[in-house]
């Protein structure tokens, strides 16, 4: 299990949660409970399911816990507000979404994988 990452997610994630709330000033504690659980949820369930977090993750396991994480998590907020687990979700919120929570748990993991690529280089 690679903790680092999960911690680095999850600051990311909420990173985003906390970004969306004060856009829409909705930053409060009502709020992050209908939101933070929700997409923190959808992300590990889906990444622990994926295999994210393992030692040799899958190639895969990233694109898919983004896009399968992204619309779990936003189907348990639907859930978690009283719209239920099927509710339709708006095109323009999920790819937002997505979009967000891609970039705040992509980036780090863009600058590790130059930082890895930069020190294997240095060592030749």
């Amino acid at each position: 299990m690679r903790w680092q990452w999960m911690a680095i997610d999850a600051a990311a994630v909420c990173l985003f949660v906390l970004v969306g709330l004060y856009s829409h000033g909705t930053m409060d504690a009502f709020g992050l409970m209908r939101s933070l659980p929700a997409f923190l949820g959808g992300w590990f369930v889906v990444g622990l399911l994926t295999g994210l977090y393992r030692a040799q993750s899958p190639k895969w396991a990233f694109i898919a816990t983004c896009l399968l994480g992204t619309t779990v998590g936003i189907a348990f907020r639907n859930q978690l507000i009283g719209r239920g687990w099927l509710a339709p979700i708006p095109p323009a919120f999920w790819i937002v979404a997505l979009t967000g929570i891609t970039l705040f748990t992509g980036i780090p993991r863009l600058v590790a994988a130059v930082r890895t690529k930069r020190a294997i280089h240095a060592e030749k």
